[in-house]
C-alpha cells in the first residue's frame, strides 16, 4: 500500500509547498528557463516530514528518541520563525533611516547595537542583512516566517549572496523558492553555490569587473599574545614583492652563515641570536624582520610623530613574579605575563599609573584648561581604549578626538564645560561628528568614590538612553583576589595550628587526672582565641581604612 500523509496546518507536501505561483512574470519565468535542469527542478525522493522523522533517524524503535527527535523538529520551525522576526523588526528599524541624512545611519547603527549586545560592525552588517532578507529574498523568507524554510539554509542564503547585486539576489530568491526542503543540506550547499556562481558570472558579463584590491589589514589570531597582517592585490605584485622579500632574506641568511664559518663579525644578528645559538636565522623571521623594519618613502610629504605611545599596562605584582595576570596592550589586547616582563624589561622609562585598589578605577588627575594635558589623554585611553559610544570598536589611540561632554565656555569658564577628566572622554571622528550634529547627548552620572564612573548616551533624536560604564584595570582585582586567597589559606593553617594545640593540650590533661593533687601544679584557664583579623584589601565595603583609602592609594 502506498505512503501518503495528510499535511498539517503548518505544513504542506513538496507539490503544493514550493511550487511557482501561476501569476509569476514571463521575464522570472524565462530566467528560470534559462537555468541548467539540475538548478531548475530539486526534488527529494521522499518527504521529510515530522511523523516520519523517528523512522528517517533510526529511532523509531524508541519512543523517547524518536519524541525527542520531534521536538528538534518543532524547536527548528519555531527557531525559524523567531529569524524571521528578527530580521523583519531589523529591516524595519533600517527602513526608518532618513535619506537625506547621513548620520542618522551610523545612530541607527547605534540603536541595533545596543538591542543586540553586539558591537557597531555586527549591527551593521545585521541591520543590511535583514533589509536584504526581507525585500530581496521575499519569496524564501515569506517560507522562512511560516516555518517552512530551514533557518540555518536562510542565513546561509544570505551570506551567499552578500555580494550578488538586487536583482541578481530576486532571482536566486525565485529559484530557491521552488526547491524542495525535503532534500539533504549537503546537497543544498552544493546547488546554493553553483547558482550564486552563476548569477556572478552573468553579472560579470554585464558589467566591468572591478579592480583588484590593494589592501594591508590586520587580521584576528589564534595564538596568544600573537597578531598577523593580511596583504591582497594583484598577483603579480604580491609575488614580485614576496621576490624581493625573499632573495633579500636568503642573503642574510648565507652572510650570517659566512660570518660564522670565518669567525667574522655577523650581520643582521637580532637580539644577538646567531652568536648565541651558533646558527643563522630562520628565513621566516629574517622575512618578518625585513618586513616589520623597512622604512617607508613618502617623499616630501612629511610624517606626524605618534598623537600616543603604545601603553603597556603591566601589574605590579606581574613584573615581580608574583602573579601571573596578563598585561594590556593599549587596553583592548591582552598579553600574556611573560611577553608583558620582556617588553617591560627592555624599557628605560615606566609611567606609574595609580588605581583605585579594590574597584580597579583609574584615579582622576585634575586639570582648569581648554586643551587636555598629554597625562590627561593618556588617562583617557585608559578609561577608554576604544570610543566611549556604546558599542564602537574604533581604537582610541589613532582614531578618535578628545571631547568635552559638557561643550567648554570659551568666554566664561567658569560657568560649566571645564576641562577635567569627569568631562573628557574619547570619541572616533563620525560619532564626534554626530554629537556636534545633535544626535549623540553624552551625560556623566554621579558615582560613588571607588566606583567606576559612568555615562548616560541618548541616541537619535527619539530620546533612546544607553548607560555604558568605564573600563577598570583588571588585573587590580586578579591581585586582589590572589591576595584573598592566599589570606584565607594563612587563616585555615592556623586553625588547623589551633585546633591541633588544644588536642594536645586535651591529651596531657587526660594523663595527668590521675596524678598526686599534692605534686600536679594548678592548671590556669587557657586565654579565649583571638578573632582572625580582617584583610586590609578586602572587596566588602564595611572593609576597615587601610590600603584601600582613596586620600593615599597605592601603585598597581
Amino acid at each position: 500500500m502506498p505512503f501518503v500523509e495528510e499535511p498539517d496546518d503548518d505544513e504542506s507536501t513538496v507539490d503544493d509547498e514550493n511550487a511557482v505561483d501561476d501569476g509569476i512574470a514571463v521575464d522570472e519565468r524565462a530566467f528560470l528557463d534559462s537555468l541548467p535542469r539540475r538548478l531548475q527542478i530539486v526534488d527529494a525522493r521522499s518527504p521529510l516530514t515530522r511523523d516520519g522523522l523517528p523512522d528517517r533517524t533510526e529511532c523509531g524503535k524508541d519512543p523517547e528518541l524518536g519524541a525527542a527527535a520531534q521536538r528538534v523538529w518543532d524547536a527548528e520551525k519555531s527557531s525559524a520563525r523567531a529569524l524571521a522576526g528578527r530580521y523583519r523588526a531589523l529591516a524595519e528599524l533600517f527602513d526608518c533611516e532618513r535619506e537625506d541624512d547621513e548620520d542618522e545611519e551610523d545612530v541607527t547603527t547605534a540603536r541595533a547595537a545596543i538591542a543586540l549586545r553586539v558591537t557597531h560592525g555586527v549591527a551593521r552588517w545585521e541591520l543590511r542583512s535583514a533589509h536584504r532578507a526581507a525585500h530581496h529574498l521575499p519569496r524564501t523568507f515569506s517560507l522562512l516566517e511560516g516555518g517552512r524554510f530551514p533557518s540555518w539554509w536562510f542565513q546561509r542564503m544570505v551570506r551567499e549572496s552578500e555580494d550578488l547585486s538586487e536583482e541578481s539576489r530576486r532571482q536566486l530568491d525565485l529559484a530557491v523558492a521552488t526547491w524542495s526542503t525535503d532534500i539533504p543540506v549537503d546537497r543544498f550547499i552544493t546547488l546554493l553555490g553553483a547558482l550564486v556562481g552563476l548569477l556572478a558570472r552573468r553579472e560579470e558579463e554585464l558589467e566591468e569587473a572591478p579592480p583588484l584590491p590593494r589592501e594591508i589589514t590586520i587580521a584576528p589570531d589564534t595564538t596568544r599574545g600573537a597578531g598577523s597582517l593580511v596583504a591582497r592585490g594583484p598577483i603579480p605584485e604580491i609575488l614580485a614583492y614576496w621576490k624581493r622579500l625573499d632573495e633579500s632574506a636568503r642573503a642574510i641568511q648565507a652572510a650570517q652563515r659566512k660570518a660564522l664559518r670565518d669567525d667574522t663579525e655577523i650581520p643582521y644578528d637580532v637580539d644577538d641570536l646567531v652568536t648565541s645559538t651558533g646558527r643563522p636565522l630562520p628565513l621566516d623571521r629574517l622575512r618578518y624582520e625585513l618586513q616589520l623594519n623597512a622604512t617607508f618613502d613618502t617623499g616630501d610629504v612629511p610624517i606626524p610623530g605618534p598623537r600616543f605611545r603604545l601603553n603597556v599596562t603591566v601589574p605590579a605584582l606581574t613584573l615581580r613574579g608574583a602573579s601571573d595576570a596578563p598585561g594590556m596592550l593599549d587596553g583592548t589586547t591582552p598579553i600574556p605575563p611573560e611577553m608583558a616582563r620582556l617588553l617591560a624589561g627592555g624599557q628605560e622609562t615606566w609611567f606609574r599609573v595609580l588605581t583605585d585598589p579594590c574597584s580597579g578605577a583609574f584615579l582622576p588627575l585634575p586639570a582648569d584648561r581648554y586643551q587636555p594635558s598629554q597625562t590627561m589623554l593618556e588617562h583617557l585611553r585608559l578609561r577608554n581604549a576604544t570610543c566611549a559610544v556604546p558599542g564602537c570598536t574604533r581604537p582610541a589611540s589613532w582614531a578618535a578626538e578628545c571631547d568635552h561632554l559638557e561643550e567648554f565656555d570659551h568666554e566664561h569658564p567658569e560657568r560649566g564645560g571645564r576641562t577635567e577628566l569627569e568631562n573628557l572622554h574619547m570619541l572616533c571622528w563620525q560619532h564626534h561628528q554626530d554629537k556636534t550634529a545633535g544626535l549623540l547627548d553624552p551625560a556623566r552620572i554621579p558615582t560613588a568614590t571607588r566606583e567606576p564612573g559612568r555615562t548616560r548616551w541618548r541616541l537619535g533624536r527619539t530620546g533612546d538612553h544607553a548607560i555604558v560604564a568605564d573600563d577598570v584595570d583588571l588585573a587590580t582585582r586578579i591581585a586582589v583576589e590572589e591576595l584573598e586567597a592566599a589570606w584565607r589559606t594563612h587563616l585555615a593553617r592556623r586553625t588547623q595550628r589551633t585546633a591541633q594545640g588544644a588536642t594536645q593540650a586535651g591529651t596531657e590533661k587526660t594523663a595527668t587526672k590521675d596524678a598526686d593533687p599534692a605534686t600536679t601544679p594548678a592548671s590556669l584557664p587557657a586565654p579565649p582565641p583571638e578573632p582572625p583579623p580582617e584583610p586590609p584589601w578586602s572587596l566588602r565595603p564595611e572593609s576597615p581604612p587601610g590600603p584601600c583609602d582613596p586620600e593615599d592609594p597605592p601603585p598597581p
